[in-house]
């Protein structure tokens, strides 16, 4: 996969001014706050993924030394409100990684150069942000690392549920069998649809868009 590089696409300018100084500093200040606010939300991303995974083995092991017989009825409603809240971590990582791209690119546009590279280096060796996906699993890598972790830890929560479930299936009331079903199919069939339409990253983009447009010299 070929990434171009960002200078042929810059209305060069050159920072002297001292409108320019403040611009590139404030911008930096910006970049800062987003490349925080990426490891941050990555961070406890994988953070809640373990501790709503060793919750529902907690729930399994309860209920399998029958110390709590009926723990496992929780685990098919408890999975995919994990996969809820991640996913609300992981909208975050989307937002931040957007917003330093194009503020990277503004800062080389002030710098006249490709000072910064990150956005290019993550495209390349992540995924291309701009290929659909599912979650981290995308098209333009569907055998990278992270399509292939999502992968792994999808069909990890895929056994837990399966497991409770089961249990459930065979033991539970129908009501809540009914319950665990909805609730499943609710969620996993929104998540789907979010990561595939997009509608809250092209909303974003939109008025990254007319940000940068507003940005170029007349």
């Amino acid at each position: 996969m070929g990434i171009s590089a960002d200078s042929s696409r810059y209305h060069r300018t050159v920072a002297t001014t001292d409108d320019a100084d403040t611009e590139l500093r404030l911008l930096s200040e910006q970049l800062r706050r987003m490349r925080g606010m990426l490891y941050g939300y990555s961070d406890m991303f994988f953070r809640r993924i373990r501790d709503w995974a060793v919750l529902a083995i907690v729930l399994l092991v309860l209920a399998a030394g029958d110390i709590v017989p009926h723990a496992t009825w929780i685990v098919p409603f408890l999975v995919p409100f994990a996969f809820l809240e991640t996913a609300y971590l992981f909208w975050y990582t989307v937002f931040a990684r957007r917003y330093a791209e194009r503020l990277e690119r503004r800062i080389n546009a002030l710098l006249g150069a490709d000072v910064l590279i990150t956005h290019r280096l993550e495209a390349a060796y992540f995924y291309p942000p701009d290929a659909p996906k599912v979650a981290a699993l995308s098209t333009g890598n569907p055998l990278g690392m992270m399509s292939v972790a999502t992968l792994g830890y999808t069909g990890g929560a895929g056994l837990l549920w399966g497991a409770g479930f089961l249990d459930l299936l065979g033991n539970g009331p129908n009501l809540l069998i009914l319950a665990a079903a909805a609730w499943t199919i609710a969620i996993a069939a929104y998540l789907v649809w979010a990561s595939l339409t997009r509608r809250d990253e092209a909303r974003l983009l939109v008025e990254l868009d007319q940000w940068q447009e507003s940005r170029r010299p007349s």
